[in-house]
C-alpha cells in the first residue's frame, strides 16, 4: 500500500461533525487550562518585579541612617561609601507632617531632596525649586489636587517651649509622580532640601542617604550584589549607622511570593490534568469511533509506526495550537488589568496601585514543557490502545458489531 500522507489521514479522524467539535472543544479547555497557569506565574512575577521597582523608584539600592538620627554627610562616611563604586549618592531630609488642602488633610513623608541627585538614584525624574513641591499619585487623588494648585505643610517642632508650635507653609504642585507603590503613593512628598532645612533649622545636617549602584531604569535587578555591597559597607562603617537594601521594608512580602509561586504551580496541576482528562476522553473516542478505518488500513498495509507517527505528531500539534491559544489569552488578560476597571486591585491591600502580567522564557519554558508532558502521556494510552489489539481480532470485532 502506498503511504498515506499527514492529511489524509487526519481527514478521516475528523470526518463527520461531532469528531470536529469534540477536537475543538478539547483544545479550548486545554488552551484555558495553561493560560490559567502562565497567568499565575505572570502576576507572580509581576507582582514582584512591580514591587521591587516601586520600591527602587524611591530608596535607590541602600539606605544608610543613623541611630543619633541626623548626621553629616563627612569626607569620612563618603569615603567609605566611595569605596563601593556607588553610582549615585542622594543626601536626604526626611521628616513627617500633614498636607492640607480644602479642608482635608493627609499625614505625608516629606523628603527634602536635591533633585538632581535623587532623579540619579531613583530614576524618578522631576526639578524642584523653591517654594513647589512634588507629590504621588494616590495623594493628588485623595486632596483632589493636580498640578499648579497650592497645599499647606504643616511642620511639627516638638513642645518645648512656646515657640515650638507648628509651622504651615504653602507649596505648589509642581508634578504629579508615580513610584507603582500605593502606600509611597499616597504618603511621599518632595520639596528642596535647603527649603525643608531652613524650616527645620538643621542646616547641612540629614537623616537619611541613599545609595545606588545600578542604573535604576534598568529593569534587572541584582539582589545578591546589592546585598554584598551592603555587608561591605556595614563592615567599614561605624555602629551608629544603619545600612539596609531597598525592599528590607517588603523582604517578607517578597519571600512569600516565592514560596507561593512554587505551590500554586503544583496545585494548579490539577487544572491541567483536568484538561487532560478531556484529551484522553478524546483519543477514546476517536480510537473508538475510527477503529473500523484504522484495523481496514492496517490490513491493506499502513504500518503501525506510520499511525504511531500521525497520533504523536497529532498530539503534538494540539498542544502547540493550545499554547498559541493560551499566550493569546494571557495576553488579553494582561490588557484588561490594564484598562478595565473592575479588574483594579485596593492598593491600601496588596500594596501597588495596578497589577501586571510579566513573563519571561523561563516562565513559558515551564509550562509549556510540562503541558507537553501531559500530551505525550495522553497520545502513548492511544497508542497502547492500537498496540494490544491484533488486526484479525480487531477487524473481527469492528465488522461483526
Amino acid at each position: 500500500m502506498k503511504s498515506l500522507s499527514f492529511y489524509s489521514l487526519l481527514k478521516i479522524v475528523l470526518h463527520g461533525r461531532s469528531a470536529g467539535k469534540i477536537l475543538l472543544a478539547t483544545l479550548l479547555s486545554f488552551s484555558f487550562s495553561i493560560a490559567v497557569i502562565l497567568c499565575t506565574f505572570g502576576l507572580m512575577d509581576g507582582f514582584d518585579h512591580l514591587l521591587k521597582t516601586g520600591l527602587r523608584h524611591s530608596s535607590g539600592d541602600l539606605l544608610i541612617t543613623s541611630k543619633k538620627g541626623f548626621f553629616k554627610l563627612e569626607d569620612d562616611l563618603q569615603k567609605v561609601i566611595k569605596t563601593s563604586d556607588p553610582l549615585a549618592i542622594s543626601p536626604i531630609i526626611q521628616t513627617e507632617a500633614f498636607a492640607l488642602h480644602e479642608g482635608v488633610s493627609k499625614g505625608v513623608l516629606v523628603r527634602g531632596v536635591d533633585d538632581r541627585d535623587f532623579s540619579d538614584a531613583t530614576g524618578v525624574k522631576f526639578t524642584l525649586k523653591e517654594g513647589e513641591i512634588v507629590i504621588g499619585k494616590e495623594l493628588a487623588l485623595a486632596l483632589k489636587v493636580k498640578s499648579g494648585d497650592a497645599i499647606a505643610l504643616t511642620f511639627g517642632k516638638g513642645n518645648e517651649s512656646s515657640d515650638s508650635l507648628p509651622s504651615v507653609r504653602l507649596f505648589t504642585v509642581s508634578q504629579v509622580i508615580q513610584h507603582g507603590i500605593y502606600q509611597k503613593d499616597l504618603r511621599f512628598v518632595y520639596i528642596d532640601r535647603k527649603e525643608i532645612a531652613d524650616i527645620l533649622n538643621v542646616g547641612s545636617w540629614i537623616n537619611l542617604l541613599i545609595v545606588t549602584y545600578k542604573d535604576p531604569i534598568k529593569p534587572l535587578l541584582d539582589l545578591e550584589g546589592i546585598q554584598a555591597k551592603q555587608h561591605e559597607i556595614r563592615r567599614q562603617l561605624p555602629i551608629q549607622y544603619f545600612v539596609r537594601p531597598f525592599w528590607s521594608e517588603y523582604s517578607y512580602l517578597i519571600e512569600a511570593v516565592k514560596i507561593e509561586k512554587l505551590s500554586i504551580t503544583i496545585i494548579l496541576q490539577l487544572i491541567v490534568v483536568v484538561a487532560v482528562f478531556n484529551i484522553i476522553a478524546f483519543v477514546i473516542y476517536i480510537m473508538e469511533k475510527k477503529s473500523q478505518d484504522f484495523f481496514f488500513l492496517r490490513a491493506i498495509g499502513l504500518s503501525l509506526n506510520q499511525l504511531v507517527y500521525f497520533w504523536f505528531v497529532t498530539m503534538t500539534l494540539l498542544w502547540f495550537f493550545a499554547c498559541v491559544g493560551a499566550y493569546i489569552l494571557a495576553e488579553f488578560f494582561n490588557w484588561s488589568l490594564a484598562n478595565l476597571s473592575f479588574l483594579q486591585i485596593p492598593g491600601e491591600i496588596y500594596v501597588l496601585s495596578a497589577l501586571q502580567i510579566k513573563l519571561d522564557i523561563k516562565s513559558y519554558a515551564t509550562v509549556y514543557i510540562l503541558s507537553l508532558l501531559w500530551v505525550l502521556i495522553s497520545g502513548a494510552i492511544g497508542y497502547w490502545r492500537l498496540k494490544r489489539r491484533p488486526i484479525m481480532q480487531g477487524l473481527r470485532q469492528e465488522f461483526s458489531a
